[in-house]
């Protein structure tokens, strides 16, 4: 059938019909099944054309997708406008452009119903104009568009049908879940489900559905490639024979709707079942069914088309995935592989902490009691500067008496020395030279009282301030003082990594309180004993560090990662599973 003015006219209209607010069609089709070989169709006819309605068709053909901008008409008025490209078979290609006035937010609805409308005229060219049953196509499409009611639009085409293919009675059915439920019957307004006639024929569109083809009785010409022929169909037998009919057929459509339904078409008359009958009653299904389904999706309401769409585009996309799922398996399993095998940088990780390269104790001289403590730990400090003080009142008394003690003994010396009395005064000489050292020793004592520090650093440990009082013993430790510009890392290292572990080995350091300042460093020993305080053996390693940040304190902590060489990025990952299954066999092996 060539495509003709006639036919897009009647085209065009039913897309006014369907369309709200559609200002202006314009189709473009070029082809050997196009009148004169290009067609150029303005609707309506009195609309002026644009030269950019030709530059958006031949832009949406040569792109083979929609293309969507808003247009303005004579009048000014602005709206959406969208050329769609049109692929007939192989009779015709061009693309159509419609103008409306609605927003953008139209745009997927608009799409769809020119995605329907496509396929409709597809199959309706594909027929022949005048000698097929097909003919009376027109008539049904100004049915379908002449109603504002869906089911009032259902209705007027179910009567139309059975004149297009010959059947006596056309029964419309919608699939719900996997269950097929009868709408609607050509010659019946309101159909009773309780009716037996009535639960035959849902039995027969059921028994279509379920096969996924045509069934009919009688069925087609059987031979040897006719599929169809050697599926039974007793449904469509136990119709015939209810209702006393000379043939029965049943199409369901699926494909491209939005939902799945089943045509069945009733033949009471042997002369109105030919040979040509089944592949008509075929035939009008595949063109009803797509108007059904556009003026059925136009009653629904905005938030069920909405979610129609994304259905069928999410469809679409899983449909294109599946295709190119075993080429990008294909590819993500050998980009895989290579990453896996190819050589990475292998880190050992360990807690670490901050530690003064040198640490002096401050400890207690002797017996006592804290009198004063001016510093506590984490405070800067000088060298001279005084931590703590001893309590002195005992030494100072008891240098008091010394000293009472020394005056007596010079002046009975000096009596000794008048009366000459040479063994007294020899006697004298020696306990004045004892109580003078007792009086030095005290002296250095009470100099020691007060605890001063021995560089310029920071206290890392003591908090005397609130043990005022308390008493200590010689040897007690009182502060650690650690340089302000000398330190070290010390790591924890688990025992399940430490062979990896040499002097000369380089990492880097990230601490809790510098996050955003990573430390180098070095290390410089590896100890080969295990600490058994902790749950776990863990090794001690220290290293130098590279550069001193001014914010580094002793006793800040972090995470150490140590560069132990270049492994396979494989091995990295599973490295301590395979050797903790290895640990676990030698263990379990008998």
């Amino acid at each position: 059938m060539l495509v003709t003015e006639s036919v897009l006219n009647s085209w065009s209209a039913m897309l006014h019909q369907l369309i709200g607010g559609l200002r202006v069609v314009y189709i473009d089709l070029r082809g050997g099944g196009v009148h004169n070989g290009a067609l150029l169709f303005t609707y309506p006819h009195d609309a002026h054309r644009h030269d950019d309605w030709a530059l958006a068709t031949r832009l949406a053909l040569s792109a083979d997708q929609p293309v969507t901008s808003g247009g303005t008409d004579d009048d000014g008025r602005s709206g959406l406008r969208i050329a769609y490209p049109l692929h007939i078979g192989a009779q015709a290609n061009g693309a159509v452009l419609v103008e409306l006035d609605a927003p953008l937010e139209r745009q997927a609805a608009v799409l769809q119903m020119l995605q329907w409308g496509e396929a409709w005229l597809s199959l309706a060219l594909r027929q022949h104009a005048d000698d097929s049953p097909l003919a009376g196509l027109v008539p049904l499409l100004d049915e379908a568009a002449g109603h504002a009611d869906y089911a009032d639009a259902r209705t007027a085409m179910l009567a139309r049908l059975p004149a297009l293919c010959g059947a006596t009675r056309v029964a419309l059915g919608q699939v719900r879940g996997d269950r097929v439920v009868l709408e609607a019957v050509s010659d019946v307004t309101m159909p009773d489900s309780r009716a037996q006639h009535v639960r035959a024929v849902t039995a027969a569109m059921q028994e279509a559905y379920d096969a996924g083809v045509m069934l009919s009785v009688p069925g087609p010409s059987t031979n040897a490639d006719d599929e169809p022929a050697r599926i039974a169909s007793p449904q469509h037998e136990a119709l015939r024979t209810e209702a006393g009919l000379a043939a029965a057929c049943s199409v369901p459509l699926q494909r491209g709707l939005p939902f799945a339904m089943v045509l069945c078409f009733e033949f009471s008359s042997v002369r109105d079942w030919g040979s040509g009958s089944r592949q008509a009653c075929e035939q009008v299904a595949r063109l009803a069914a797509p108007l059904l389904a556009l003026r059925h999706e136009i009653d629904r309401p905005w938030r069920q088309r909405l979610r129609g769409l994304l259905v069928d585009g999410a469809a679409t996309l899983q449909a294109r995935m599946r295709r190119a799922g075993a080429l990008t398996a294909l590819a993500v399993t050998v980009l895989a592989l290579s990453f896996a095998l190819s050589r990475g940088d292998y880190r050992v990780s360990a807690t670490a902490s901050i530690e003064g390269e040198v640490q002096r104790a401050i400890v207690a001289p002797f017996d006592g009691y804290v009198a004063a403590a001016e510093v506590r730990a984490g405070q800067r400090v000088r060298t001279g500067t005084v931590l703590a003080r001893l309590d002195d009142r005992e030494l100072k008394g008891e240098r008091r008496g010394l000293l009472a003690e020394e005056t007596e003994l010079v002046e009975n010396h000096r009596q000794a020395v008048a009366a000459l009395d040479h063994a007294k005064s020899k006697i004298l000489d020696a306990q004045l030279a004892q109580t003078r050292a007792r009086l030095g020793l005290l002296d250095e004592r009470l100099a020691r009282t007060e605890l001063t520090a021995p560089f310029d650093g920071v206290v890392i440990s003591g908090d005397w301030s609130r043990s005022l009082g308390v008493p200590v013993t010689r040897g007690d430790l009182m502060f650690e003082i650690a340089p302000l510009d000398a330190y070290r890392v010390a790591l924890q290292v688990n025992d399940r990594d430490i062979a990896a572990l040499a002097p000369g080995q380089q990492g880097s350091l990230t601490l809790t309180a510098l996050p955003r300042q990573p430390v180098r460093f070095e290390l410089t020993d590896v100890s080969s004993l295990a600490d058994e305080q902790v749950s776990e053996p863990m090794f001690r390693v220290e290293a130098d560090l590279w550069d001193n940040p001014p914010a580094l304190r002793p006793g800040m902590q972090g995470i150490a990662k140590v560069h132990a060489g270049q492994r396979q990025r494989w091995w990295i990952w599973t490295h301590a599973l395979t050797d903790w299954l290895q640990l676990q066999w030698w263990h379990w092996r008998p």
